[in-house]
């Protein structure tokens, strides 16, 4: 069965579900990056189908989108791999930076208890006390990772005194 001069299964595969696939991805990054601003969907729609439309008739004439499937195929698992690798990557680099981390805590929480001891200002000192707290359950979250006790140590037990 042929539809304005092309066999049903080529318009359906070749043509009308990449060119659904392209137009959601697009909106959807479209809609996303606010790249237009503060405007209504049906622009970020419209510029979406244009764009989508354009894409899949260009590569269509040039007889392209025969190799399509292969393609978004390729694309997946070579996504899929570099999300993987990059997962890999930052769990490693995290694991390894969390000493450093930990010690660079360490000197805001002192700083920030030091502040604290010099400020008069009540409401000052509350909004002190509020970063520590949120900087000693950071250092806690680190040091439980690493496996470190920093319940024996002075300056996280001065500090957690302080709040």
């Amino acid at each position: 069965m042929e539809i304005f001069g092309l066999q049903a299964n080529e318009l359906i595969f070749s043509i009308l579900l990449p060119l659904i696939l392209f137009y959601l991805i697009l909106f959807i990054f479209l809609k996303k990056s606010n790249i237009f601003g503060n405007v209504g969907n049906l622009y970020y729609s419209l510029t979406a189908l244009t764009i989508s439309l354009i894409s899949i008739l260009s590569l269509h004439s040039l007889g392209l989108t025969s190799i399509l499937p292969y393609l978004a195929v390729s694309l997946t698992i070579l996504s899929f791999v570099f999300v993987y690798l990059y997962g890999v990557f930052k769990y490693s680099v995290d694991i390894a930076t969390r000493d450093e981390r930990l010690k660079k805590m360490r000197v805001e929480i002192e700083e920030l208890v030091k502040e604290l001891d010099r400020e008069k200002d009540e409401k000052k000192k509350e909004e002190i006390r509020r970063k520590i707290r949120e900087k000693l359950y950071e250092v806690e979250d680190i040091a439980k990772g690493i496996g470190r006790d920093i319940d024996k140590e002075e300056w996280y037990r001065n500090a957690r005194s302080r709040v």
